[in-house]
């Protein structure tokens, strides 16, 4: 198999149409990461805030390029606990590679000579590689500097937070992707009432989602004191 994603919900396709966004800012992202191998730069950074679409862009690259014959790694580095920073030796074989949350290796030694080495032998053949964090690079604490000299020699993006009519659409998208018996009273009273930010609008359709699941039953507004705060 040419594509190889860890770990990967198979029965969710995440696109690059189905990355929401009426943003220009945005929608250039996605238009360069399509045409990733027609230019001669090997990086592409991505960052944004929680639930900006950093994980979806990846898994769409990944999704996009496998059905170009392309071979396409994904590693998560918020679970680098799993693994050792030796996994990363095998990954110059891969046409693309696309590593999420690589602030999360900034300042741990070995980690930082390991990306440091594989960029180095992407840059010698031609490979490509995306990058995303949570915060600017310039933000980022890199103990080794030749590290943030080659990082910083690609392309960096910050993807636009979404509005409120995307944030909408996100959830719409998760409630049907998932089967979640859910009142769009709920989703209407999610964005006008609660807490607004992306990240805890997704983590509470979840939770109630899950709840209506396990009550086989359809969720409405007055259920939510029940299930959230």
């Amino acid at each position: 198999m040419n594509q190889l994603i860890l770990p990967y919900q198979k029965n969710i396709k995440r696109t690059f149409d189905s990355f929401f966004s009426d943003n220009d800012k945005n929608l250039q992202i996605v238009d360069s990461l399509k045409n990733i191998f027609d230019r001669e730069n090997s990086q592409t950074y991505l960052w944004g805030q929680k639930c900006s679409g950093k994980s979806h862009l990846l898994y769409s690259a990944c999704n996009y390029y496998s059905k170009k014959n392309k071979k396409c790694i994904y590693l998560p580095l918020k679970e680098k606990n799993m693994f050792g920073d030796d996994i990363l030796n095998s990954f110059v074989d891969y046409d693309l590679i696309c590593i999420d949350d690589i602030d999360e290796i900034f300042g741990i030694n070995n980690w930082e000579y390991s990306f440091f080495v594989l960029i180095n032998k992407i840059l010698e053949k031609s490979k490509k590689i995306i990058f995303t964090s949570s915060s600017s690079l310039a933000l980022n604490k890199i103990n080794l500097k030749d590290l943030q000299s080659r990082i910083s020699w690609g392309l960096i993006y910050m993807i636009e937070n979404p509005n409120e009519n995307i944030k909408k659409s996100i959830i719409n998208k998760i409630v049907s992707e998932n089967d979640y018996n859910i009142s769009t009273n709920v989703i209407d009273y999610l964005l006008n009432n609660k807490e607004r930010d992306t990240f805890f609008l997704i983590e509470n359709i979840h939770k109630i989602g899950r709840y209506s699941l396990s009550l086989n039953k359809k969720i409405s507004v007055r259920d939510l004191k029940l299930i959230i705060n």
